[in-house]
């Protein structure tokens, strides 16, 4: 009896502890003001296997792109569009270290937030991640991204929710944009000066041409209704 306690004992001794999972809510509070879109909690320290899953807090669209993550991860981390309250997605970090994330729809409203797996990465142990730079890489075979766009511009349809004419902007749900490895996403655009918003309006199906106006920016070059 005492060989088979003292057998259990070491062999619990030796396993390892059991991963964790947690939860990070998406929050949309239209009286937030400054407020009104972020992550919760926007800070979070885990281990290295446990799990995080993201939730969809109200019926509103947002998705999670890491856009900092350790030098040893070879992958892109990016969840696919959610859009109703109560969509999750999940995913387990293996790699230590610093890893930083965003809404893309909202990331210019301040929708950030931290990830630190075991311990936070020194200076020059990250790396900053382009998702469109990667999207394109895969789907070409080359890094030269500039050029496969400057050949081809990517197109697009989506349904608009929002014009505003004085700043010639677009808010649009678009359609999965295999060309840059979009998801479904709400977002807003800038539009070229030569396209004539006049006749367009919130609910009308739309179908597009976006030019790279940056790093991580495109611009509605041509759009017209119908998809």
């Amino acid at each position: 009896m005492k060989k088979l306690l003292l057998t259990t004992a070491l062999m619990l001794a030796a396993t390892p502890a059991f991963a964790k999972d947690y939860t990070i809510k998406e929050v949309t509070n239209p009286n937030g003001g400054k407020d009104a879109y972020y992550f919760s909690p926007k800070k979070l320290t885990i281990q290295p296997g446990d799990t995080v899953t993201f939730v969809d807090a109200q019926d509103d669209t947002h998705d999670v792109m890491f856009n900092v993550v350790p030098k040893a991860v070879d992958e892109m981390i990016m969840s696919p569009m959610l859009e109703k309250q109560g969509d999750k997605w999940s995913y387990t970090f293996t790699v230590p270290g610093t890893y930083r994330f965003h809404c893309h729809p909202h990331e210019a409203l301040g929708m950030k937030g931290t990830l630190i797996v075991g311990e936070a990465s020194k200076p020059g142990e990250t790396k900053k991640v382009s998702h469109h730079e990667m999207a394109e890489h895969a789907k070409n075979g080359t890094s030269d991204h500039h050029d496969a766009a400057a050949s081809s511009l990517p197109q697009g349809t989506g349904t608009i929710k929002s014009i505003d004419a004085d700043k010639h902007t677009v808010t649009l749900t678009h359609d999965p944009i295999k060309a840059l490895g979009w998801p479904k996403m709400t977002m807003q655009f800038t539009v070229d000066k030569g396209v004539d918003l006049s006749g367009y309006q919130a609910g009308d199906v739309v179908s597009f041409t976006l030019k790279p106006a940056g790093k991580d920016d495109y611009t509605i070059v041509n759009m017209k209704k119908g998809r």
